[in-house]
């Protein structure tokens, strides 16, 4: 009878270290986010997983993200929404833990020059190119609305002093394969 108390007893310590971890999580992803839809590079730079820092200097990568906002063709702003986050489990794998995230991104983009007959091909850009689940234009503005599915990977190590940290999915998980080996790719199904 002690044993199956002790047993309990165990799975119940274990759970609620997972359910605080899993709470402590979805608080950071949503800083994470919050940081990215305000463009906030301070904030998103301090949600970001350190390594990243050591392939793009953090000066470098707040100028490549300007450059990338705003071109002398269009600007690009990050519009808050409700992500409606999905969160996938906590895969422990060796000392760090990792845990995909997916949730809602939506940005607008506005052009310099009007589209004229162009919206319909734009559109179509749009949903192929960045898999947009919802593209719209306003003529007004000369700005199109996606709204994009978008993931990304959380990490506590030791490099993080076991604090959530994050990496935005690429398409070819060419960064996460920068910094993380191939066993580990492949244990989280990138």
């Amino acid at each position: 009878m002690k044993l199956k108390s002790l047993i309990i007893v165990c799975f119940l310590a274990i759970s609620s270290v997972v359910a605080q971890d899993m709470n402590v999580l979805k608080v950071e992803a949503l800083k994470a986010y919050k940081a990215g839809a305000s463009m906030n590079y301070d904030a998103i730079f301090e949600t970001t997983y350190p390594k990243v820092f050591d392939i793009i200097p953090r000066e470098q990568m707040k100028q490549m993200m300007e450059q990338m906002m705003e071109t002398e063709q269009f600007a690009i702003k990050m519009v808050e929404t409700t992500p409606n986050f999905t969160f996938g489990e906590i895969k422990k794998i060796g000392k760090k833990s990792f845990c995909m995230i997916d949730h809602d991104n939506v940005m607008r983009m506005t052009f310099v020059e009007p589209m004229g007959e162009d919206v319909n091909m734009m559109i179509d850009i749009f949903k192929t190119s960045m898999e947009a689940t919802e593209v719209t234009f306003d003529e007004a503005t000369n700005s199109f609305t996606i709204k994009i599915r978008a993931t990304l990977i959380a990490v506590a190590d030791e490099v993080t002093n076991n604090k959530w940290k994050f990496l935005n999915k690429d398409k070819e998980n060419r960064l996460f394969a920068m910094i993380f080996d191939e066993e580990t790719k492949k244990a989280l199904g990138l």
